[in-house]
């Protein structure tokens, strides 16, 4: 399966989905103007990586500010990832926020709740 890496900018942020390596990593700040656009081939990359995933995927989420175009996205990604675990996978999130971002915290929270994956929720300076 090939990797797909993305590059961060001002709005849109770091992607890397990479199988082989076992790296699965989105980043930085995420408020694209074609929210679609930028986030259809993650969509794509993930549906594919769901038909034949690694024994174990952990998920980094790493993002200091998403929009609320992006933050429907996101759950869609999360959704695909609870996919997995409803079809016997190991897989977690590693959701690292600013440790005075509450708001982030937060959000991480609300994802957990509404989502049957596990989260590891780490803070960072």
């Amino acid at each position: 399966m090939e990797s797909l890496y993305i590059n961060e900018t001002q709005s849109t942020p770091k992607v890397i989905l990479d199988k082989m390596n076992q790296q699965f990593e989105i980043s930085g700040n995420s408020l694209p103007e074609d929210v679609m656009g930028f986030y259809t081939p993650i969509l794509n990359w993930m549906e594919k990586y769901i038909e034949n995933p690694n024994p174990q995927t952990i998920f980094v989420f790493k993002l200091y500010y998403f929009n609320s175009a992006s933050s429907k996205v996101i759950l869609d990604i999360l959704t695909a990832i609870e996919q997995l675990i409803k079809d016997g996978h190991d897989a977690k999130i590693d959701w690292y926020y600013l440790e005075v971002d509450e708001d982030m915290l937060s959000t991480g929270n609300e994802y957990a709740e509404l989502l049957k994956i596990p989260f590891n929720f780490i803070p960072y300076t």
